[in-house]
């Protein structure tokens, strides 16, 4: 055979070379993939502050949703891992529905809306409310490698941190464990001083007065620096005004009545609600409404020693109520009564010789209780007031700055009538025109060379 009848027509040869590039290409696309959000506001994309936080966690992690699949937040919530696990592959995503196994549900006992669980070494964080800042949050509280101790207080007829009654703070303490910290109690007429190194007390609503050595140490500890967080409870006689004055707050006599939480199915008027929150680290991104069941008012009249912020208040329709609650109720039976918005929950801090001290103070206790603390976002902002005080807030304000929360302003576009009328005319007749200007020209040329 001749080397003459191998040879391919160049037609055929031009198919063949064309087949073995398009072949070549298709290989090579689905081996290397790149991606480009070309969006103003980078909807599309991790900010750059939630990229660093997933590099810190180097083993697998898992996020499970519990929602109903029906949900409308399901797609957005999907839609946002997606891009979480575009940046991390040994991250697993699971959807659980609630009603398909309401027994489970009730044992981890999630919140009627649906709750979102994040594990990572054997530690979990739990969020009502999810978006790019409250997810990143979560992941870098997990991402840090010391603990902080909690020490409750005892022997004052406090809440227990591992009781049976609808009062006690045992899911909270579950909450705190399986986020990676140490609870403990702590009888203070055993201790002849606290540590102030990675703890923080934590006084329970004590029922009963405490002994005057033991106020004694409370204060010694605030002086060393020592962090605390303080549940009080309306007209408590707590033995605890020393360190009401070394702090600066004022408790106000009786119990926060809000008319905002009369549109709540509750039979009772004494509770707060809150809706929105003072600009803190505690509640950067936090807009879910909490409630405050026979909460006492606070006020701070303190000195410039303490940076106070009241980081949870009532709605400005409230009053402090000091007479007896039943249905007709109103203000002004008693001087001492407030109106208007009351500040339930403060947050000081200030410097202490080498950290940033950091004291919680509230008029309540009954949200953290497990009566409540699945009620609305009650259960999240337990999770970030006691990562605040023990000091291992994961990122502050300022370092949440470029995760965008507002509006993505470039999925909208805006045109006015001219162009309207010149992007038409140039679809409908320029565009068409110009294509069978250049196929006649083609024609043109193949028929008459």
């Amino acid at each position: 055979m001749s080397a003459s009848k191998l040879k391919l027509p160049a037609a055929e040869l031009r198919t063949m070379l064309i087949v073995l590039c398009f072949v070549i290409a298709c290989t090579f696309a689905q081996r290397l993939y790149v991606q480009k959000d070309m969006t103003v506001t980078g909807q599309h994309t991790l900010s750059p502050k939630s990229v660093e936080t997933l590099a810190l966690l180097t083993d697998p992690l898992e996020v499970e949703i519990f929602i109903n699949p029906i949900d409308p937040q399901t797609e957005s919530i999907n839609s946002l891992l997606k891009k979480y696990q575009t940046e991390k592959a040994n991250l697993d995503i699971t959807l659980t529905d609630p009603a398909l196994d309401p027994a489970r549900m009730r044992q981890l006992d999630i919140a009627a809306g649906g709750e979102l669980f994040i594990r990572y070494q054997n530690r979990t964080q739990r969020l009502t409310q999810v978006s790019e800042q409250t997810l990143t949050l979560a992941l870098q509280r997990l991402a840090r490698q010391d603990t902080g101790k909690f020490f409750f207080t005892t022997g004052h007829g406090e809440r227990a941190i591992n009781g049976s009654s609808n009062a006690d703070l045992t899911l909270l303490s579950q909450q705190l464990l399986e986020s990676g910290f140490s609870v403990n109690t702590i009888d203070l007429t055993a201790q002849n001083a606290l540590s102030v190194s990675d703890s923080t007390v934590v006084i329970a609503g004590p029922l009963q007065r405490f002994l005057p050595q033991e106020v004694a140490l409370l204060l010694g500890y605030i002086s060393d620096g020592g962090n605390l967080i303080w549940l009080t409870e309306p007209d408590s006689d707590d033995g605890l005004k020393p360190l009401e004055i070394e702090l600066g707050i004022k408790r106000l006599p009786g119990v926060v009545i809000d008319m905002a939480a009369q549109q709540l199915p509750i039979d009772r008027p004494d509770f707060a609600i809150a809706n929105s929150y003072l600009r803190h680290p505690i509640t950067e991104g936090f807009t879910t409404v909490t409630l405050f069941p026979q909460a006492g008012g606070l006020n701070y009249v303190g000195d410039q020693k303490w940076q106070a912020l009241p980081v949870v208040q009532s709605t400005e329709n409230s009053w402090t109520e000091t007479g007896t609650i039943d249905s007709s109720i109103t203000f002004g039976d008693d001087q001492r009564e407030t109106q208007g918005t009351t500040p339930l929950i403060f947050a000081l801090e200030r410097d202490r010789s080498d950290k940033q001290q950091r004291i919680i103070i509230s008029g309540d206790g009954d949200f953290l209780a497990d009566a409540w603390i699945a009620n609305g976002g009650n259960r999240d902002l337990a999770n970030r007031l006691f990562n605040w005080s023990s000091g291992h807030t994961a990122i502050h304000s300022r370092a949440m700055d470029s995760i965008e929360t507002g509006s993505q302003t470039d999925i909208q576009l805006e045109l006015t009538q001219k162009s309207i009328y010149l992007l038409a005319a140039f679809a409908l007749l320029l565009l068409p025109g110009l294509m069978f200007s250049v196929a006649t020209g083609v024609w043109y040329r193949r028929q008459h060379g």
